[in-house]
C-alpha cells in the first residue's frame, strides 16, 4: 500500500505542486503562517541575506518553486522544515532541484540541500540523512548521500558518480531505520519516468542506524556550505519543488 506521510504530501501543496494540483496565486512564503504549508523557515544570519521566497514558476509544470540563496559564510542556512510528530523508520522521499544557476564548482564546493533529522540524538548527531550538492569533473555537480550509521565515525557516504543534469533534477530516496543490516538507503539520480521502482542509482547498506530511532522531520533547502561554495557562490539561486514522501512503495514521476 502507497501510505502518504502528511508532512510530505502537505509541504507539496504549500509548493503548488501535488497531483497536479495549481493556485490562483502563489502563497507569501512557504511558512503555514505565510499561506504555505512548512512548519518553520531557516535564515541565518537573517532573511535578507539568505532569501528564501515561493515564486511563480515550478519545476515540473506546477505553479511555484521554492528558491533558496545562502550569504557568503559557511553558518548561513535558508531552508524550511515540517516536523512530523511520528518517528517514521520507513521513509521514502522525492524533490526536485536546480542547481543549474550556481557557476562551476571547484573540488572542495559543497552545500547540503536536504536533510532527514531523527527522532532520537545518537552519537552526537541528531540527523538520519543528508544530501549535498558537491563538485564533479570540470565544474560539474554531483549529488552525494550521507547517511548515519553504525561504523567508526558514525557516517557512511556515497557519491553518485554521474554529473547532474543542466537544469532539474529528480532525487529520490528510501531510508530504513534497524539494527545490522535492516538498516539501509536506495537512492535514485534522475531515473527514468514510471512509478514502478526501477533498478536503484545506488544502495548504502548495513547502515545499523537503529539507534537514531527514526526520521521526525524534513528539510529542504541550502545549509551548511563549505568555505569555497560561500565564497565562490554566495547569493547564488536553487530552485526546489515537487517534494514527497511516503512510508512504502517508490514514488516516481
Amino acid at each position: 500500500m502507497n501510505t502518504k506521510m502528511k508532512v510530505l504530501s502537505l509541504a507539496l501543496i504549500g509548493l503548488c505542486g501535488f497531483a497536479g494540483s495549481a493556485m490562483a496565486a502563489c502563497p507569501a512564503g512557504p511558512t503555514t503562517a505565510q499561506g504555505g504549508a512548512w512548519t518553520s523557515a531557516i535564515q541565518l544570519p537573517d532573511a535578507t541575506s539568505s532569501p528564501l521566497a515561493i515564486v511563480a514558476g515550478g519545476l515540473d509544470g506546477s505553479a511555484c518553486k521554492l528558491t533558496s540563496a545562502l550569504a557568503p559564510t559557511t553558518s548561513a542556512s535558508a531552508a524550511v522544515r515540517y516536523t512530523h510528530a511520528a518517528s517514521e523508520p520507513s521513509y521514502r522521499f522525492q524533490f526536485l532541484v536546480d542547481p543549474s544557476a550556481f557557476s562551476a564548482f571547484n573540488a572542495t564546493d559543497s552545500v547540503v540541500i536536504f536533510q532527514a533529522p531523527a527522532t532520537t540524538a545518537a552519537n552526537g548527531f541528531n540527523r538520519l540523512l543528508r544530501v549535498s550538492l558537491v563538485a564533479g569533473p570540470a565544474g560539474a555537480k554531483r549529488v552525494r548521500f550521507i547517511a548515519q550509521c553504525g561504523s567508526a565515525g558514525f557516517l557512511c557516504a556515497q557519491s553518485f558518480a554521474t554529473d547532474l543534469l543542466p537544469g532539474v533534477n529528480r532525487i529520490e530516496g528510501k531510508l530504513t531505520v534497524g539494527a545490522g543490516a535492516a538498516g539501509s538507503f536506495t537512492y535514485w539520480v534522475n531515473a527514468a519516468a514510471g512509478t514502478t521502482e526501477p533498478a536503484a542509482s545506488g544502495t548504502i547498506a548495513n547502515l545499523n542506524n537503529a539507534a537514531w530511532g527514526g526520521v521526525s522531520a524534513a528539510s529542504l533547502g541550502l545549509a551548511a556550505p563549505t568555505q569555497t561554495f560561500a565564497d565562490t557562490h554566495g547569493n547564488q539561486i536553487a530552485g526546489f519543488d515537487a517534494f514527497d514522501s511516503r512510508r512504502q512503495t517508490y514514488i516516481g514521476h
